[in-house]
């Protein structure tokens, strides 16, 4: 059971088969790798991989570095790199520190990278 404040044990790897599916939120304290279907949020407090024959459909998936191998369709978060093999489709919107997409990967929505900065309230005119 994980504690909160406690960081992520990189020994704990919770693993989804393909031809498993999960209908609800998943939630690890360790890393996780998908080769099944989650049709809900996943949040990982260690890395994410998924599986070239994985399929992710939810509001959020949100890990330290994530690999796509697989389709997402929802919003990631990724607090460090986000990684996207030729095989993958992503269908949402990204905020990564780093986005790496290989030549032949669909993405089909907004991305943000770096460091978070807070936006002006308002632009000024010739300011």
């Amino acid at each position: 059971m994980a504690v909160l404040g406690r960081k992520p044990n990189p020994a704990i790897l919770t693993y989804l088969s393909e031809g498993s599916e999960i209908e609800g939120n998943l939630k690890t304290s360790g890393s996780a790798r998908i080769d099944g279907r989650v049709k809900g949020s996943v949040i990982v407090e260690g890395d994410l991989e998924v599986g070239s024959q994985a399929q992710i459909e939810g509001e959020q998936v949100r890990a330290n570095n994530i690999i796509v191998h697989g389709q997402v369709m929802a919003q990631i978060i990724a607090n460090g790199k986000l990684h996207m093999t030729k095989t993958a489709r992503v269908e949402g919107d990204v905020r990564a520190m780093s986005l790496d997409v290989e030549a032949g990967a669909v993405f089909v929505g907004r991305s943000q990278t770096g460091e978070p900065r807070a936006l002006p309230q308002s632009t000024r005119a010739g300011g």
